[in-house]
């Protein structure tokens, strides 16, 4: 049970260094500094672009997974494998770096 709600509920407030935001503080969606430039007079807006902030954040940590499992198995980088598949998409593929392991 990790967590922004378990961290408040455990008195600690200063976890910024760690990228945990708690619900109050600046950069934590709704903060002072998650709408600089008061895009979002709407509440019903602003409650959607929240929502849309932590979706894309959620799937850009999924992509980040992907590149390093990718880096794990192939032992390359995520660009030289692009190159590799696009110059030989038959054998630089998913299933065949499976099947060489």
């Amino acid at each position: 049970m990790v967590g922004p709600e378990y961290a408040r509920y455990c008195g600690i407030e200063a976890l910024e260094p760690l990228g945990i935001y708690l619900p109050g503080d600046i950069n934590y969606p709704g903060g002072a500094l998650f709408d600089p430039l008061n895009l979002s007079k709407d509440p019903k807006a602003f409650e959607e672009l929240k929502v849309k902030e932590i979706k894309n954040g959620r799937l850009a940590m999924i992509a980040w997974l992907g590149f390093y499992a990718q880096a794990a198995l192939t032992g390359k980088g995520p660009v030289q494998n692009l190159f590799e598949h696009i110059s030989d998409p038959v054998h630089n593929n998913l299933l065949s770096t499976i099947k060489s392991l």
